[in-house]
């Protein structure tokens, strides 16, 4: 239970060092004393007159007794949300999220309203992951405004939020989504467990909680998928996925992860299946030149000369006379460069980033062909394998590729291709061995399961879609069979 009114006030202005940003408010309604409390950068001093305080005014004229007035200001006060409290740390907290509190003298419990300023950003295009038919809204840091964006697309109670409080001193409010009747509980009740289990200062974005749910030692691939998109939220959900959206975070987290779905995009839903299928094997194949380029290049070039016509050798030897460095050195020294550009080109303002990272690409290249360091030929590979990195928007695995492609480039510098193969032995066995939440993560290709097979690499017709993997829910049907007799 709250103490005196004016305990609480004492003991609040103690704890927060008599900070000049929260508010108090003494106002007396017959005779008996009230304070207003609130949290002036939060709070919208309009909400505040026009409804709190114009609304005691007019109840100060009613004809009432002391012990009925908590509930009297509870029912004609002008807010749409009104909450009665009985615990200090909950008005704290209250405070904190810019709510107005109400303390009547005598009273053990305490009114909260809804009084928060409109500091959130707009609405705004997605920066990481465009479409060209797509919706064109985003999420947004306010915890709400999220919410709402998903509810706008699936109108259904079935849509269940579970809510909870992490963080010391941040008290990050941290929303749990998945569809009732389709989400597998089991998956549920482990993703609610491990949030519960998290004990932490504070929570500041949504990659903190994905680093501390999964197991981000065992595998340098992400077994969480991030989007900023309501709409691939959505998808995820029709699948059976759960979402968890976290306050003052624009990016969303969706699990399970699995390494199929970052060939998938929102753009995939409104093309062709032909079209589609030709585009996501573009991308895999891109994967594998982003993966093993250059280590195929290096085993090549130094251990496998036979592999190479013999014209071909002989331009490359031209061309790497004059370079004084074995070609793993060469590699690795140019990748390190575009990697130094990449993040450049991300920090520095973007009015100047993209073109002065392509000026420095298109200058240093020259010149290192020019000064002898490295040779033509090594200039376009690293440069295939940068290019062929960029059709894929998740900071992770484009730092997994990294990792394994540095892997590869060792085992091609060592002992050729057969390196190359015993690298490529232990990359698959590592993924087949990961896992997102208990599923596998090369699902649907091991174990192989042809209902997630027809959404894979090649995409089959909308109205072939018809089930969901049994791996993510038990609810399998997703639509009934579609009749084509019209066409």
């Amino acid at each position: 239970m709250l103490e005196n009114a004016e305990s609480v006030i004492k003991r609040l202005k103690k704890e927060t060092n008599h900070l000049s940003d929260i508010v108090y408010r003494e106002k007396f309604i017959k005779k008996t004393k009230i304070y207003i409390v609130y949290n002036e950068p939060l709070t919208s001093s309009d909400k505040i007159s026009d409804f709190i305080i114009r609304s005691l005014s007019q109840i100060s004229s009613h004809h009432l007794r002391a012990e009925d007035l908590l509930h009297t200001i509870q029912n004609d006060i002008s807010n749409f949300k009104v909450e009665i409290i009985e615990k200090y740390d909950d008005l704290c907290l209250y405070l904190h999220r810019g709510f107005t509190a109400i303390l009547i003298e005598g009273e053990k419990h305490a009114l909260v309203l809804e009084t928060r300023a409109d500091i959130k950003r707009g609405i705004s295009n997605p920066q990481t992951e465009n479409t060209l038919r797509g919706a064109k809204d985003s999420l947004v840091e306010d915890y709400q405004t999220n919410i709402a964006l998903i509810k706008k697309r699936i109108k259904t109670n079935d849509l269940w939020i579970e809510n909870l409080d992490i963080g010391k001193y941040t008290h990050t409010l941290i929303g749990v989504l998945s569809i009732h009747g389709v989400v597998k509980n089991d998956l549920l009740d482990k993703v609610v467990k491990k949030l519960e289990k998290i004990d932490i200062d504070g929570i500041v974005s949504s990659d903190m909680i994905k680093n501390l749910i999964e197991k981000e030692n065992k595998s340098v691939f992400p077994t969480i998928q991030t989007t900023e998109r309501p709409d691939t939220i959505s998808r995820a959900l029709l699948a059976g996925k759960i979402v968890i959206i976290v306050d003052n975070s624009p990016y969303a987290l969706i699990i399970p992860g699995v390494l199929n779905d970052y060939f998938k995009t929102m753009e995939d839903v409104y093309g062709k299946s032909l079209n589609v299928s030709f585009t996501r094997i573009v991308k895999v194949i891109a994967f594998w030149i982003a993966l093993l380029g250059p280590g195929i290049y290096i085993a090549l070039i130094t251990y496998n000369q036979e592999m190479i016509p013999t014209d071909l050798l002989v331009n490359f030897a031209i061309q790497r006379d004059s370079v004084p460095f074995p070609a793993f050195f060469e590699a690795l020294m140019m990748m390190l460069s575009f990697e130094i550009l990449r993040e450049s080109d991300l920090r520095v303002p973007s009015f100047t980033g993209s073109a002065l990272s392509i000026v420095g690409a298109l200058i240093l290249g020259e010149a290192a062909v020019n000064a002898g360091i490295v040779s033509p030929i090594m200039i376009i590979v690293v440069a295939i394998t940068a290019i062929s990195s960029l059709p894929f928007t998740e900071v992770d695995l484009i730092a997994a590729l990294r990792w394994y492609r540095i892997l590869f480039m060792v085992g091609g510098s060592f002992l050729g291709l057969v390196g190359i193969v015993v690298v490529f032995i232990y990359f698959i066995t590592k993924l087949a061995s990961t896992e997102s939440f208990g599923k596998p993560y090369l699902l649907p290709f091991a174990p192989f399961e042809s209902i997630g097979f027809k959404n894979s690499f090649i995409k089959f017709p909308t109205s072939k879609l018809r089930k969901r993997s049994p791996y993510l829910s038990d609810n399998t049907t997703r639509m009934k069979e579609v009749s084509h007799e019209n066409n």
